[in-house]
């Protein structure tokens, strides 16, 4: 169960960016809300699965998919540059989120 809390921890840290965008500085209320409470759900989340995940583990992973998320988010819904090396940069994060949950033991 610390693993399915620690990837929707990661979904809302990337939705916790993307309202933080949409906001504008926190000038758009709606957004605001949305931001404040899925950064709040983002943090509980990555708090119940870091009760059984290893600290290191579950917050670099927590991160990764934050990280990874809100690049892809950032090309799909806000056009953001698109780049061979930003891609294989993603690539590498990827690769080290799945490494540390293969060697995490749990």
């Amino acid at each position: 169960m610390a693993w399915i809390f620690l990837l929707v921890a990661g979904l809302c840290e990337m939705a916790f960016v993307v309202m933080m965008k949409l906001s504008e500085g926190f000038k758009k209320l709606k957004y605001s809300i949305w931001t404040v409470v899925s950064m709040a759900a983002s943090f509980f989340l990555l708090s119940l699965a870091l009760k059984t995940i290893p600290i290191g583990t579950g917050y670099a992973i927590w991160t990764g998919i934050g990280a990874v998320g809100s690049v892809v988010m950032g090309m799909v819904i806000f056009k953001e540059k698109k780049s061979v090396l930003k891609l294989l940069f993603i690539t590498l994060i990827i690769a080290g989120v799945i490494g540390l949950k293969l060697t995490s033991g749990i």
